[in-house]
């Protein structure tokens, strides 16, 4: 009888709506990655409340949902901040994708080369259209779009896991420094079109040491660009 139970509830799942936090999370995460709300800025819980129409206390959780993913910093008795990394965070986050991305690649090559490609070869048509018409944040969704193909289709949910916890960062990274980076837009342009062509031909060793390169120019790009932010 207990085992007739257990197969009773296969199919019996319900649709969750997202909770007040979980909605007031994705519009600010929203906002972080979009460089509505600065690196760095102070945020208010109560101008937050005021400007979403919710009580205080879903903005308190969602803060903590962000905090989780290294979007924001909670200060005890001081306030909340959304993060803004110094110099040694921008190396140690240039080390985890060196890691990570390289080894994703490689991976995704072997698993899923099909849809990989097609996601890639999205990106680079979606950066051409952001250089012509000059749209920053265009250029900087589809640069997410690019890499996050390495990671999607590598066959390895512990990757992909993983690569979530930086994820956001890097993505608020793209968007608020896309400005301040303009003068490196046609090399990176470049080497995103350089690593779609190997990829197209199956040339791991190649697109490998592009990718490297590419990833490691980041962190002293980066470095400048957040020095005069």
């Amino acid at each position: 009888m207990a085992a007739r139970g257990r197969g009773q509830l296969k199919g019996m799942t319900i649709d969750r709506p997202k909770s007040l936090a979980a909605i007031v999370a994705n519009r600010l995460k929203d906002a972080i990655c979009k460089a509505e709300i600065g690196l760095g800025e102070v945020l208010s819980e109560e101008k937050i409340a005021s400007a979403m129409k919710v009580s205080r206390t879903p903005v308190r959780e969602a803060f903590t949902l962000l905090q989780a993913q290294g979007l924001i910093n909670i200060y005890p008795q001081r306030g909340t901040a959304v993060f803004k990394p110094d110099a040694e965070d921008v190396r140690a986050l240039v080390q985890y994708r060196m890691m990570i991305e390289t080894q994703a690649a490689r991976m995704t090559m072997a698993h899923d080369p099909i849809h990989a490609q097609a996601k890639l070869t999205k990106a680079v048509s979606m950066m051409t259209i952001a250089r012509e018409t000059e749209d920053p944040l265009l250029y900087a969704e589809a640069d997410n779009l690019f890499h996050s193909a390495f990671i999607d289709h590598c066959g390895n949910h512990y990757v992909r896991e993983g690569y979530e916890t930086c994820a956001s960062r890097i993505a608020a990274l793209r968007a608020h420094l896309s400005s301040p980076l303009e003068m490196y837009r046609n090399q990176t342009f470049n080497e995103h079109v350089e690593m779609l062509d190997a990829f197209g031909k199956g040339d791991a060793d190649t697109l490998i040491a592009i990718l490297r390169e590419h990833v490691a120019n980041m962190e002293g790009n980066y470095i400048k660009a957040l020095s005069i932010l």
